[in-house]
C-alpha cells in the first residue's frame, strides 16, 4: 500500500528543507545558545505549532474547503516581516551573560520562547503556498487513501522537524564560552535582520509596485 520510494524522497526533501539554515533554525540556535536546551525545545514547539497550522490550512485549501486570497497573504507576510525586524534588533542588542542565564534557569525564570517561535513561524503565511505546491507531489504515498497519506505526511513532518531542530538546539546549548555565545547570538540576529529586510523589500514591492 505504501510507496516506499516516494516516502524516502519525501523524508530526504524534509531533511534538505529543514536542515538548510533559515529564520526558524537561526531562532532556535539563538534561544538555545543563550538560554539552554529547554529554551530551544520551547522555541521548536512554537515553530512546529505554527507549521502545523499552515499545513492544515494548505490541506483545507487543496480539499476546496475555502479559497485563498494571495494579496491578503502578502499583507500578512509584510506585517510579519516587521515583527521579524523588531525581534532581530532585540537579539543584536542583547548581551548574553552566562552566569545570569544559569541563575535564571535555576530560578525557573520562563521566557517567552514558545511565543517567539510561534510568531516567527506564523509570520510568513506565504508558507501556505509552499505547502500547497509541496504536498501534492507526495499525496500518493499511500495509494489506497489520500486522507491517510495526509496524516502520514504530517506525522513524518512533525517527527523530522523536531529531530532536526532539536539537534541544532542540543549542539548549540552545549557552548559555554561567553564570548563565542555572544558572537553566535549577534550573528544570528544579523541574519534574521537581513531576512526581515529582504522580506519587507520583496513584500513591499509586490504590494506597492
Amino acid at each position: 500500500m505504501f510507496d516506499d520510494t516516494l516516502l524516502i524522497t519525501y523524508i530526504l526533501s524534509i531533511v534538505l528543507f529543514l536542515g538548510t539554515p533559515g529564520p526558524v533554525t537561526v531562532l532556535v540556535v539563538s534561544a538555545s545558545i543563550k538560554d539552554g536546551f529547554g529554551a530551544g525545545l520551547r522555541t521548536v514547539i512554537g515553530t512546529n505549532t505554527a507549521s502545523l497550522i499552515l499545513i492544515l490550512l494548505s490541506f483545507a485549501i487543496m480539499r476546496g474547503v475555502f479559497s485563498i486570497n494571495e494579496q491578503a497573504l502578502t499583507w500578512l507576510a509584510f506585517v510579519g516581516a516587521f515583527y521579524l525586524l523588531y525581534f532581530s534588533i532585540g537579539v543584536i542588542k542583547d548581551k548574553v551573560n552566562l552566569q545570569e542565564t544559569i541563575k535564571e534557569n535555576e530560578n525557573k525564570v520562563t521566557k517567552k520562547h514558545f511565543r517567539d517561535g510561534f510568531l516567527i513561524g506564523i509570520s510568513n503565511p506565504k508558507d501556505i503556498l509552499f505547502f500547497i505546491a509541496f504536498f501534492p507531489t507526495f499525496l500518493d504515498i499511500y495509494t489506497a487513501n489520500q486522507t491517510i497519506s495526509m496524516i502520514v505526511l504530517v506525522v513524518v513532518w512533525v517527527v523530522m522537524d523536531y529531530a532536526i531542530l532539536l539537534g541544532y538546539s542540543f549542539f548549540f546549548s552545549k557552548i559555554n564560552n561567553e564570548r563565542m555565545v555572544n558572537i553566535i547570538s549577534k550573528s544570528s540576529g544579523i541574519i534574521l535582520l537581513l531576512v526581515a529586510l529582504y522580506a519587507i523589500y520583496k513584500m513591499g514591492h509586490e504590494l506597492f509596485f
